[in-house]
């Protein structure tokens, strides 16, 4: 009972000394702020005694801010740590920076919910290293879900849980990407691997029609005997004039006139 009494006046001692540094911090006057953490509505009303006392007031309630002020500061520093570990894949560390930073700040502030996400994607992001992660972390949605002060946060956490607990679907084998395996490595280093497929036979151009002046002067056999030097000669002009006539007969250019 004594425990509890203690924490309920420690809780009452730390929201007045928020309270009022956050009057500080919008300009109000320390006099009237120490007045209403009395029950009064200004500075006017304070009482003798309290006139007294109000500077000491002041100083207690100045230097409890200041103290949750680095007890804040301590705990944003854990949950940054705790995000830089989960960053870079050390998931059983972060879930120990977020545990510890969620037992100094309390589940019920706006950070205490910040911290209780980033502690569930912990558990479930540590699933394929720990045996009952996925369990824990359904539960931290649970519970923002029902009892963190902010809907924003139950929100988020009914979001986050919805997404936990919907069956995952069996995927099929056409589903599945298939990479192809490159059998010869050469391939992907720019070398071009040597094929062993045969070469095709050359083909071989169709046979072309001989002109009538090929044909003449395969099957042409001069004269054996010429006794005269006149008659040999005119045959030979004669073959000659028989292979131009072939010749422009076969380019169309008509016959030959002599």
């Amino acid at each position: 009972m004594k425990s509890k009494a203690k924490d309920s006046l420690e809780s009452l001692r730390d929201q007045a000394a928020r309270d009022y540094e956050l009057g500080r911090q919008a300009g109000r006057d320390a006099d009237d702020l120490v007045a209403e953490q009395l029950g009064l509505s200004s500075s006017r009303e304070l009482s003798g005694v309290q006139e007294r006392y109000k500077d000491r007031i002041k100083e207690s309630l100045e230097k409890r801010a200041k103290e949750l002020q680095s007890q804040q500061a301590q705990r944003e520093r854990g949950m940054k740590l705790g995000k830089i570990a989960y960053g870079r894949g050390r998931y059983s560390a972060a879930v120990t920076l977020f545990e510890a930073a969620l037992e100094e700040e309390g589940p019920f502030s706006h950070l205490g919910g910040d911290i209780q996400m980033w502690l569930a994607l912990s558990y479930q992001a540590s699933l394929s290293w720990a045996c009952g992660r996925e369990a824990e972390c359904i539960d931290v949605y649970k519970r923002l879900e029902e009892s963190h002060p902010l809907p924003s946060t139950r929100r988020r956490a009914a979001d986050l849980r919805y997404i936990m607990e919907a069956p995952k679907l069996p995927l099929s084998d056409k589903d599945r990407v298939h990479i192809p395996v490159l059998k010869n490595m050469d391939v992907n280093r720019g070398v071009r691997a040597p094929t062993n497929r045969p070469r095709a036979p050359p083909t071989t151009a169709s046979k072309r029609e001989k002109t009538w002046d090929e044909r003449f002067w395969e099957t042409y056999e001069p004269p054996q005997y010429l006794t005269n030097k006149y008659v040999w000669f005119a045959s030979s002009l004669l073959a000659v004039a028989v292979s131009i006539y072939g010749n422009m007969a076969r380019h169309g250019l008509g016959r030959l006139s002599l």
